[in-house]
């Protein structure tokens, strides 16, 4: 009844947080804003490898791991990002509360698994401006895409696992574009709006192999093939005049946008390469090597003169030691420690120079009742190189994993 009671209150929570600006960025102003990482915070604290399947805990970003789930989970995931961000002339400091995932996932039968849930796909927030001694210009935008899931995972033979899930798309983008002038009576005020439906999907496969009693490997490998988005835009220009009160508007004019009313936009595919080795409940070691096909992005509506899109990829270097998995007397040896770092070539060139993201992550996972976690962490990175754009942040992460079996009476009630 507990569980339910929180899942429920975790429900409303996300409601409410999807509802809210999930980062303040600059580089969100590009594309369909900042990718969200897809995957628990778990593994996001070993640098977001993908490698490691886990009985009582998912990672849909490869669902073939849903093969191995032997226990009901229930997972939220949230966290807090400071950013420190410096570029031509100025810096300054964001902070943002964001909802990471919430998810159900099940054994639905021995060796196949089953997962429902919601996540952000990416999230917009930035406020830019730009000032000469005739002229102000002033950028807004807030918004993003979400992703509603279900994804199917099943051991097929001998440590071989295979999946799919499936994604519907959704959400909203708000765009402000201000303009001054002193040679101008009024300033103008153009704002656009985009509503985002769409679907995805993606294939996995993992294979597990233990060496001996002790120790085991393990790989993997995902695809998602490109997507595409449906937007239904709107455009309109107001003239404004200044009041005790700031800006009030004056008049306001809807554009008609003809093809550009409703466009397409293009997801990039994805294939994600995964491999490490580990000791049974005590440690494990793995990467990931993740390709984006980011050059066969296009947002028609929203276009700029300073970026292009090229393909990336993703390094990530991570793993977990738990020092003692049935030392119940002795509850700092049940504690999960994990780390890791990660080198991101983003795909995105800003002025001609390539924006990358590096970062490194450490947490702990806290045992709570049976196999049930709590995990607080961190990852701290750099994104660009100063030369147009630089961001220093650290993003504080904490995650709730419930375990629990369906179908089955309990002892005591």
């Amino acid at each position: 009844m507990l569980r339910s009671y929180l899942f429920v209150l975790a429900l409303c929570s996300s409601l409410w947080g999807y509802s809210q600006k999930g980062i303040n960025s600059p580089y969100s102003y590009y594309g369909l804003g900042v990718k969200r990482f897809s995957g628990n915070i778990e593994n996001a604290l070993m640098g977001g490898i993908s490698a490691y399947a886990d009985s009582t805990r998912v990672d849909v970003r490869n669902p073939a791991s849903l093969g191995k789930l032997k226990l009901t989970t229930y997972a939220l995931g949230v966290s807090y990002d400071i950013r420190s961000i410096k570029g031509e002339g100025s810096s300054y400091m964001e902070r943002t509360f964001q909802m990471d995932y919430l998810s159900l996932s099940f054994p639905v039968y021995k060796g196949v698994g089953v997962s429902v849930g919601l996540q952000p796909y990416s999230s917009i927030g930035y406020r830019l401006s730009t000032r000469t001694e005739t002229t102000q210009y002033l950028y807004e935008g807030s918004g993003g895409v979400n992703r509603a899931y279900l994804a199917v995972g099943a051991h097929l033979y001998k440590g071989l696992r295979l999946g799919v899930s499936g994604a519907f798309d959704f959400g909203k983008a708000n765009y402000e574009n201000q303009y001054g002038a002193t040679n101008l009576l009024y300033p103008t005020r153009e704002e656009s709006e985009s509503l985002f439906r769409g679907g995805s999907y993606s294939l996995g496969l993992q294979y597990e192999r233990d060496l001996n009693q002790q120790y085991f490997i393990s790989s993997g490998v995902s695809y998602t093939p490109k997507g595409t988005i449906r937007t239904t835009n709107s455009r309109s220009v107001s003239t404004l005049r200044s009041s005790q009160n700031g800006l009030v508007q004056m008049d306001k004019r809807t554009f008609d946008l003809g093809e550009l009313a409703r466009t397409h936009l293009t997801t990039p595919s994805e294939l994600t390469l995964s491999a490490g080795m580990g000791k049974q409940q005590q440690w494990f070691v793995g990467a990931d090597i993740s390709f984006v096909n980011l050059s066969e992005f296009s947002n028609p509506f929203v276009t700029s003169d300073f970026v292009t899109y090229n393909n990336g990829y993703k390094l990530s270097v991570g793993g977990f030691y738990l020092p003692h998995y049935s030392a119940y007397s002795k509850y700092w040896k049940r504690i999960t420690y994990r780390a890791g770092f990660y080198y991101e070539s983003t795909g995105i060139s800003l002025r001609d120079t390539p924006v990358n993201d590096f970062g490194i992550t450490f947490g702990a996972s806290l045992p709570i009742q049976g196999l049930s976690n709590a995990t607080i962490g961190a990852a701290w990175g750099q994104r660009g190189d100063g030369s147009v754009l630089k961001e220093n942040y650290l993003t504080l992460k904490v995650a709730l994993t419930l375990n629990d079996k369906w179908f089955q009476r309990t002892k005591y009630h």
